[in-house]
């Protein structure tokens, strides 16, 4: 080969590699962080979980989340009706075009719906109210800061939760009850599960609190969020702190999971129901920042920050949601941000991301190293090849490297 050639070949190897370098590193290598640093539950965590349902096509294709198929009686279910989930109470619609406005393909908002029927379904001889849940298939959740964007039905009697479980004894929940939503307020029931406290029903004090927020959660988008980390416990919605607890005893001892459920047993004293219309619980987003129990995560954490120097300005503070997100009437930079869709700063470096394909520089789910270090996997791979391609080429250039 000619050392003409010889030299093109070198150089579309090394500007190919560098940048594949490049796209290796990101701006968040140290984590992501909540609160302001003078704040006293001021924290850092080093995973994250977005999944932007106003995006998602076939649910199916979404590796964030497992939906749920179970049945409970009604003697199990503590109601007149039985309680069953079910893949069809799940139903995407997604944005026709969000940069025009908030039009799902099917009509109305677009987002996730979880949907209760009204009529309810014989099952064995018995009738049950069908319903949706889904599980994060993330397990290794341990402190945390969970965000969601969720807009109520507007018939009385279902239930909405959302929350971090690992058992009966070691959860943090939100509960919506659709027959206490009216026209200016809807009341929350914040629930901190624990050996010591109890069910929704019976919690000891100090466990289990009512809020009341001034809207009403079925006419119109808002966020629902809660804190979790070594210090306290603290509830939020549209970025207003609402309940706290800081009493650390009561706290989670492992790691769990997120759980979004829709459902109605009939019970008066608690979903009531079932709802005198078809009911649809409706989901705009998950956001998920949080550490891992996973010692390969941790590792992972570890190798890539100190690869940046460990540093503080590789830390990326995670926006605080103020107010109700918006999606119509505001321009595409003011849209709920999500770090896995900021392709321009590549913020999810070597996170597992939803998607079937890399985004944002993040591995896919079920890809190679699942995320383990295959970033810096590459990066390594970068400088061996660089420096292979200029030990070839040293004796054919006269020991210097240059390209004309």
């Amino acid at each position: 080969m000619a050392l003409s050639s010889w030299k093109s070949w070198a150089f579309l190897v090394v500007l190919s590699l560098l940048r594949l370098a490049s796209r290796v590193n990101g701006v968040c290598e140290c984590g992501y962080s909540v609160n302001s640093t003078s704040d006293p539950e001021y924290a850092v965590f080093t995973d994250l979980l977005e999944s932007d349902f106003t995006r998602i096509k076939n649910f199916e294709d979404d590796t964030d989340w497992q939906p749920q198929v179970w049945e409970l009686d009604p003697v199990a279910a503590l109601g007149p009706y039985g309680r069953a989930t079910r893949l069809q109470a799940i139903v995407p619609n997604p944005a026709v075009n969000l940069s025009i406005n908030s039009k799902g393909i099917y009509g109305g908002h677009a987002g996730l719906n979880l949907l209760v029927p009204r009529n309810y379904t014989v099952i064995k001889g018995e009738k049950y109210l069908i319903g949706a849940e889904l599980d994060s298939t993330r397990n290794d959740m341990f402190y945390g800061t969970f965000r969601i964007g969720y807009r109520t039905t507007k018939w009385p009697g279902t239930c909405f939760g959302f929350y971090w479980y690992h058992d009966d004894n070691q959860e943090i929940d939100i509960e919506l009850l659709s027959r206490q939503i009216n026209a200016t307020h809807t009341l929350l029931n914040l629930v901190l599960h624990t050996p010591v406290g109890g069910s929704n029903l019976d919690a000891l004090p100090g466990t289990f609190e009512v809020a009341a927020i001034p809207y009403n959660s079925s006419a119109e988008i808002h966020e629902l969020r809660f804190d979790w980390t070594p210090t306290a416990i603290t509830w939020y919605h549209d970025g207003q702190q609402v309940w706290t607890i800081s009493n650390a005893t009561l706290f989670p001892l492992e790691p769990g999971h997120l759980v979004i459920t829709h459902w109605s047993n009939g019970n008066s004293l608690w979903s009531g129901g079932p709802p005198e219309g078809n009911a649809a619980l409706l989901l705009t987003y998950v956001k998920a920042y949080f550490n891992s129990s996973d010692v390969q995560r941790q590792m992972d954490h570890e190798v890539r920050c100190q690869a940046v120097g460990g540093s503080d300005d590789r830390i990326c503070e995670i926006p605080t949601q103020k107010g109700p997100p918006r999606y119509d009437g505001v321009k595409v930079g003011e849209l709920p941000y999500f770090f896995s869709n900021d392709q321009a700063r590549n913020a999810t470096f070597n996170q597992t991301v939803y998607e079937d394909v890399k985004k944002s520089e993040g591995e896919k789910a079920g890809g190679a190293g699942y995320g383990h270090g295959a970033g810096w996997a590459q990066a390594a791979q970068c400088s061996v090849a660089l420096w292979m391609v200029f030990l070839v080429l040293m004796p054919m250039v006269g020991g210097v490297m240059r390209f004309v």
